[in-house]
């Protein structure tokens, strides 16, 4: 990644001696900003209740996995850093309860009462219960919303199928389970990750 000259702007003043200030920004070629001013990368996790979204997530930040099952009734926000393109970026990471529709736009998002920022993220993580493939179908009903209400692409989409320590040999080699990676994979053109929380 190579870094433009500096230029200026009207915004990260640099103080030269003490009678007056010189406006700098760094930029990247191309005008985009740097990394570590873009602000925090935002995912959103959604999928049909008991499929293992917060337990995902638990295991994810937390490194714990709960042992009962508790239904996610409210947003829960989970927040940590990582390194993306050696810069220090923070992560945060919406959990929701299940929805019946995906907010067609940002007005509708709002006018509900409880906005859930779903309309801002830069990737939704759509998760399904890999020993009960009617949660499949949640998935496939958001992604076709998501698409719906944007007029652009500027997200990911990322399916998981939970709970592979749950299902047998045969369910795990199933047709089933193969016809969903290859939609996925190949016609929806999104990333598929296969996983259990434990």
């Amino acid at each position: 990644m190579m870094w433009s000259t500096i230029s200026p702007t009207n915004s990260n003043k640099l103080l030269i001696g003490s009678t007056r200030s010189v406006d700098y920004r760094i930029t990247l070629e191309g005008g985009a900003e740097p990394p570590w001013l873009q602000g925090p990368l935002k995912a959103a996790f959604l999928g049909a209740s008991g499929v293992g979204k917060t337990s995902i997530l638990q295991q994810f930040f937390y490194h714990d996995f709960p042992r009962t099952h508790q239904t996610t009734t409210k947003r829960k926000v989970y927040k940590s850093c990582l390194v993306c393109d050696t810069c220090i970026r923070e992560l945060m990471v919406v959990d929701v309860p299940p929805q019946k529709r995906f907010p067609e736009d940002n007005f509708a998002e709002w006018n509900n009462g409880h906005p859930l920022g779903l309309r801002t993220v830069h990737a939704y993580v759509l998760v399904f219960d890999m020993g009960n493939l009617e949660t499949f179908r949640y998935c496939r009903s958001m992604r076709d919303q998501i698409l719906d209400s944007f007029s652009h692409r500027d997200f990911s989409l990322i399916v998981v199928g939970n709970k592979f320590d749950t299902i047998t040999e045969t369910q795990a080699n199933s047709q089933e389970l193969k016809d969903i990676s290859t939609l996925v994979r190949k016609h929806w053109r999104c990333g598929y990750v296969e996983c259990s929380a434990q």
